[in-house]
């Protein structure tokens, strides 16, 4: 739809996450690990940090914390923003900046909007691509018709289009305006459908190896997710060269484009 010119030049897309996962800090201790935990290799790379059964009980239990996780950008931004990327034929952002709740330094924002820059490409200009987290993704889900808590919204000079996972509906840019500029492929020229990812991996597996999501599609999607945390931490609009993969604008958010690993823990690659 897009590509067909649904929303006519595109310029703007919103995406969003309306949950909210607070935390004050890092657990306290709490006793010794239980026997069939191997709790050093738990902790792997990350500083090591006292035994609290908190961090156990799926990936919501831990991922806040900066030490063991990315917090809410980079689980759920980076399945939402797939209902993005796929659309928007994005490579890497050439710019970040973030705002939100005051820093802590223990756990990640909850509450925060990111914004990017992508460059032209062949068939469309320069866009901004935006993710709203928790409250500002609470906000940002009431743009949607369906009210989804996790979607999206491309925005064109023409109309507006409106997607979840399930849904997705073709608006006017004002109440009332018209949609007569978009007349929709017949279902028989239409891309077939994807399928499951996990039918597309057994299928790559048998098959060219190459799922949808590849990984240079997914890692270039949570490139910019991570990127807008980094622009979270320093505090400013971000400059950024995708082929060296450093900030141009600011030596202090290069500082966190890498990690120091714990003693014992290397990463030959």
């Amino acid at each position: 739809m897009i590509l067909d010119g649904a929303v006519g030049t595109l310029q703007h897309v919103h995406v969003w996450g309306n949950r909210e996962l607070r935390r004050p800090g890092y657990l306290p201790p709490a006793g010794d690990p239980p026997s069939h935990l191997h709790y050093d290799l738990w902790i792997g790379p990350s500083p090591m940090h006292p035994y609290n059964p908190g961090y156990f009980g799926g990936c919501l239990a831990w991922n806040m914390y900066w030490d063991f996780g990315s917090g809410q950008i980079g689980d759920m931004g980076s399945h939402t923003m797939d209902l993005a990327w796929y659309g928007i034929d994005a490579t890497l952002p050439t710019t970040a900046n973030t705002f939100g709740e005051k820093f802590n330094p223990d756990v990640t924002s909850v509450d925060m909007t990111a914004t990017f820059e992508h460059p032209a490409n062949n068939w469309r200009p320069p866009i901004k691509v935006t993710w709203y987290q928790g409250a500002h993704g609470g906000e940002r889900k009431k743009m949607d018709p369906y009210g989804n808590s996790h979607g999206a919204l491309f925005v064109g000079d023409k109309a507006k289009l409106a997607a979840g996972f399930r849904n997705h509906k073709l608006l006017p840019l004002e109440e009332g305006g018209s949609l007569d500029h978009y007349t929709p492929r017949p279902e028989s020229e239409q891309i077939p459908r994807l399928g499951g990812f996990q039918e597309q991996w057994v299928n790559a597996c048998k098959s060219d190896l190459k799922c949808a999501c590849d990984f240079r599609y997914s890692g270039d999607a949570i490139e910019q997710m991570l990127l807008g945390l980094v622009a979270y931490r320093v505090g400013k609009k971000l400059e950024y060269d995708g082929k060296t993969g450093q900030v141009t604008n600011c030596d202090e958010a290069n500082e966190f484009l890498s990690c120091k690993y714990r003693d014992g823990w290397v990463l030959n690659g």
